[in-house]
């Protein structure tokens, strides 16, 4: 993943009240300058999520504020490893348990327009590009079903079965699914959900930490 100048950077953090449109200026060897409206609320030592919007891609990336001045931003380029795996799987992601209820809408190529066939699952693990299910149901490969999300609010989902396995449990199935056509809109919302989960993690293990010293 090579960022170029003029790309365009949406940034998110907890607690902001809406997200800033960027552009690259200059990107160093630790860090990234960014042109923005105003950097009023882009405090020195902010965690922040960059979400990158290229021609033929998206991917996200973790960042910290390292200084802001007026129109300009200065932020902590991420090291070459981790841009590899931001390019590598586009978006992070994170552990959960959260239910949901999914309605087949195609099976081998062939559309389903009319069925009250539903499956019942939890989605296991999520990130802004798609989940990991678990259900008692073999699901079959590309087959594409539709289901409601439920994190702050209900986000309406279409995704694509890309492998199904055995879950550890041996009772269960294990499906990894990639959304499809998914609103920029909506993947700021699970991107910004995923990056709020995994601070809110992180701050619990310091927390423990400290209290076991």
């Amino acid at each position: 993943m090579e960022l170029s100048v003029g790309q365009l950077i949406i940034i998110l953090a907890p607690y902001m009240e809406q997200e800033i449109y960027s552009n690259v200026k200059h990107v160093g060897d630790g860090k990234i300058t960014l042109a923005v409206k105003s950097a009023n609320t882009l405090k020195p030592g902010k965690e922040i999520l960059c979400i990158v919007i290229s021609d033929q891609d998206i991917y996200e990336f973790y960042s910290q504020v390292e200084d802001s001045f007026e129109k300009t931003a200065y932020i902590t380029k991420p090291v070459k490893a981790e841009l590899s795996n931001v390019e590598k799987r586009r978006f992070n992601r994170m552990e959960c348990n959260i239910g949901f209820v999914g309605r087949p809408v195609m099976i081998n190529d062939v559309m389903i327009t009319k069925s009250d066939k539903h499956f019942s699952g939890n989605i296991i693990n999520i990130s802004a590009g798609g989940v990991l299910v678990q259900t008692n149901l073999k699901l079959p490969d590309y087959m594409i079903f539709k289901f409601k999300l439920k994190l702050n609010y209900f986000l309406e989902c279409t995704a694509m079965v890309k492998r199904t396995f055995d879950s550890e449990t041996g009772t269960m199935y294990n499906s990894g699914c990639e959304f499809l056509e998914m609103p920029i809109e909506d993947i700021k919302t699970i991107s910004l959900y995923v990056f709020k989960e995994q601070l809110k993690n992180r701050r619990k293990e310091l927390n423990k930490s400290v209290l076991a010293k």
